[in-house]
């Protein structure tokens, strides 16, 4: 028997429609929460990096790994990268959830800080020249109570955090990449 949440982490595998930004093609997964697709390349907000896409990307991949961020959507040609099978529970590293996630609160707390929370993340890459690159970091998140007690999910809003460090961090290791190396 399948279970639903194959069937939903199916679902959110299946639903990353496009590998790059062309005319018309859109990326999309699907949060376990009512079946709704949301279209990643609305979110967030672009920024521009000094840095070739390839050198962007490479350093993104690292970043990722860092933050414990397992790549399982890896695209160098249509700049792409990021897990969009993204689960995790009460924290992402060292930090409580409730710092990059929004999700309400009930009696007990936080959601964010105890839900089971899906939350497909990627870094998205399109080049600007030849020595720049536009940046853009997208992340939603649904939660559902690990206790059983209500299968309703509830959608989370992102904090921002998540993102702010995820840039800062790449921006930082860009020329730490390139500098020379001891030997």
């Amino acid at each position: 028997m399948i279970s639903s949440c194959s069937v939903r982490m199916g679902l959110l595998l299946a639903l990353l429609v496009a590998p790059a930004s062309t005319e018309g093609q859109r990326r999309r997964v699907a949060l376990p929460l009512f079946g709704a697709q949301v279209v990643l390349d609305t979110i967030g907000s672009p920024v521009t990096v000094d840095a070739r896409p390839g050198e962007t990307f490479a350093a993104a991949a690292l970043v990722l790994a860092n933050f414990g961020i397992e790549a399982d959507v890896r695209d160098s040609v249509s700049g792409l990268i990021g897990n969009i099978s993204l689960v995790r529970s009460r924290r992402l590293g060292r930090t409580p959830l409730s710092v990059y996630l929004s999700c309400g609160s009930t009696m007990t707390g936080l959601r964010a800080d105890y839900y089971r929370i899906t939350m497909p993340l990627l870094v998205m890459l399109d080049p600007l020249g030849t020595d720049r690159t536009t940046m853009r970091i997208a992340l939603v998140a649904s939660g559902q109570d690990p206790t059983g007690s209500s299968s309703q999910q509830v959608m989370c809003g992102s904090t921002g955090a998540l993102e702010a460090r995820l840039h800062k961090a790449i921006v930082e290791q860009i020329p730490l990449m390139k500098a020379p190396k001891p030997g």
